[in-house]
């Protein structure tokens, strides 16, 4: 079954989403250019669980409130959430059980923290995130974001423990852990080639356990520095040296990513410098006097299925993660497949990005009536359309997972349901945030289209605007309005649905929404084999309105009148919203 979601939302002047220069983005269609949402955007904001770290987005949005208990997070900080487990009591008595020695169990904590920082690489192509000058998070991260579903820092943990002791020290290895930082740190580096990097990725095991490796890698840094700093007293440079020989211990207190990024950019500079004296530092082979290092490394029987016992881990709580997917590059996450297509929103006509010159005054300065400060902005004035689908039995099966018991079925069809119905509000009602405690363009859809299928395909309307939608009068007042550019902009989705819909034989159940919907009619109009419009009696047939149920209330707020929520929730699904529409902290999976 498909539910799909189309809405006519006019806006008045707005700049939702900004592109790299901090106009409001726009794209070509029908030849001409309208403004556009990016449907990235559109999802955030709509999902948006709050970031009580972030001063302007500290409270979650309505879709995460009404879902709360089943929303899910993005983040880097999967390491540090593991470690807020591990130190819990309970959780440590358990390792202890489990044959951790006591006075063991913090090295096994840093190591289960650092196995984690690399548990998910970062792609090449990946940009990282800009951070504020003074807001450096020091917590541990992985390189990429995650999805995470609630809990499932705990299931990470309990999977462990679960695990074999020979999977789980594979997985904790300290060579694997490091060789995975220190593949990320020379993913930094400037002056090595594809080659050399491969070169120093194998022989960074051998420099990091080698004392005299290190020790020529930091004089590669010190040679550096004191070049850098037109210094070239020897004194000076074996002070520096016996130094870093009395230091030694400081070895044992660094950090494996401390480790990683000296030898990557020790490394770096060497390659730059000194060929041979990179080969020779970097090469696998031992030389004489150094100790004896195992570079091979098998895999534990089964260690594929302790792998996939931790990408198994359900995501299927988080309500967001089953609407819109996950795709991360390790094999201990899951891929979840997107039960919901979001298209990018288009201006439904053409539509022009203007400027706002604007000053700003210093309330103290002597500027003689001047502006103390110049700017522009740009902003759009645009009616979109927006379009939604949704795949009902992709949200059923990422909710109960493979296989579920009939229990576990019923709780996950009806958290579907509540999701269906709070995801529906939440489009009307939620605008991004973009500029807007400039503009506040918070305005409401005219009309909101839902149509359910049996048939799995998809149909997206916005070929109705393929001919940008244009002003062409005024309507009466008290009458249909199919010629204002909102009025319009409906007329033409109406018809080119009604046409669609005779033309391919499309047996869906149509239920429209519009605050006003005795202006706004989701209607179409019957045309002879010219073009022209049917007459009877020599006058215009009257259009034809074809929605199966009309509503002027949104609906799917307790204790109000009921609406489109609740009837497109009746439809799919055949709870009643009331008794479903707050689904509590309790999971498909736990129930």
């Amino acid at each position: 079954m498909l539910i799909e979601i189309h809405m006519i939302q006019n806006h008045s002047p707005a700049n939702l989403n900004r592109d790299d220069l901090g106009a409001p983005k726009t794209c070509v269609f029908g030849g001409v250019t309208r403004a556009r949402i990016s449907s990235q955007c559109l999802k955030r904001s709509i999902r948006n669980p709050g970031n009580p770290e972030e001063m302007h987005n500290r409270e979650p949005g309505m879709f995460a409130q009404a879902m709360a208990g089943h929303i899910g997070f993005r983040t880097k900080l999967f390491p540090w959430l593991v470690g807020q487990v591990l130190d819990d009591s309970s959780v440590k008595d358990r390792f202890l059980m489990a044959g951790t020695a006591k006075n063991d169990y913090e090295n096994v904590r840093k190591a289960i923290i650092a196995a984690c920082e690399v548990i998910a690489k970062k792609e090449k192509n990946e940009r990282g995130g800009r951070e504020e000058k003074g807001k450096k998070d020091d917590r541990p991260q992985t390189p990429q974001l995650i999805f995470l579903g609630p809990g499932h820092a705990r299931s990470f943990v309990d999977k462990l423990l679960e695990a074999q002791p020979e999977h789980r020290n594979h997985f904790l290895d300290p060579k694997t852990i490091f060789e995975s930082l220190l593949e990320h740190e020379l993913t930094t580096t400037f002056f090595l080639t594809d080659e050399q990097r491969e070169r120093a990725l194998k022989g960074g095991w051998r420099i990091k356990n080698t004392e005299q490796r290190m020790k020529e890698l930091e004089q590669t840094m010190t040679d550096t520095e004191e070049t850098d700093t037109d210094s070239s007293d020897g004194e000076v440079m074996e002070s520096d040296n016996s130094a870093s020989s009395e230091d030694r211990n400081e070895k044992n207190e660094r950090s494996d990513e401390e480790v990683a990024r000296i030898i990557a950019q020790a490394l770096d500079k060497l390659a730059s410098q000194d060929v041979k004296k990179f080969e020779s530092v970097t090469s696998i082979k031992g030389r004489k006097g150094e100790p004896k290092l195992d570079t091979e490394r098998k895999e534990p029987p089964k260690y594929g299925e302790f792998l996939k016992s931790l990408a198994a881990i359900p995501s299927g709580d988080a309500v967001d993660i089953a609407l819109f997917g996950r795709m991360t590059t390790s094999p201990a996450f899951q891929d979840v497949e997107a039960a919901m297509q979001v298209a990018h929103p288009i201006s439904t006509h053409a539509a022009v990005t203007e400027t706002d010159y604007f000053t700003a005054v210093d309330d103290l300065g002597k500027s003689g009536g001047g502006a103390g400060h110049v700017d522009e902005a740009m902003y759009v004035s645009a009616c979109f359309y927006k379009y939604f689908s949704l795949d009902w039995d992709q949200l059923l099966f990422n909710l109960a997972g493979p296989e579920p018991s009939d229990e576990i079925k019923t709780n996950a069809m009806k958290l579907a349901a509540a999701t269906l119905g709070h995801f529906i509000r939440a489009a009307a009602m939620t605008t991004p945030s973009g500029k807007q405690n400039s503009f506040a363009s918070n305005n409401e859809p005219c009309g909101v289209l839902v149509e359910i299928k049996e048939d799995k395909t998809p149909t997206s309307y916005a070929n109705a605007f393929a001919e940008p939608a244009r002003r062409i009068g005024d309507a009466p007042d008290d009458s249909p309005d199919y010629v204002s550019l909102t009025g319009r902009s409906i007329a033409q989705l109406g018809d080119h649905v009604h046409a669609l819909r005779s033309a391919y034989g499309i047996d869906s159940m149509l239920l429209w929404y519009s605050p006003q919907a005795w202006r706004y009619p989701l209607q179409g109009w019957e045309r002879e084999s010219d073009g022209q419009k049917k007459k009877e009696d020599g006058k215009e047939k009257p259009p034809v309105l074809f929605a199966k149920q009309v509503f002027d209330v949104l609906g799917g707020e307790k204790d109000k009148p009921a609406g489109l929520v609740e009837a497109v929730v009746k439809e799919v699904s055949g709870f009643e919203w009331v008794d479903i529409c707050d689904p509590g902290k309790a999971t498909s999976k736990e129930a």
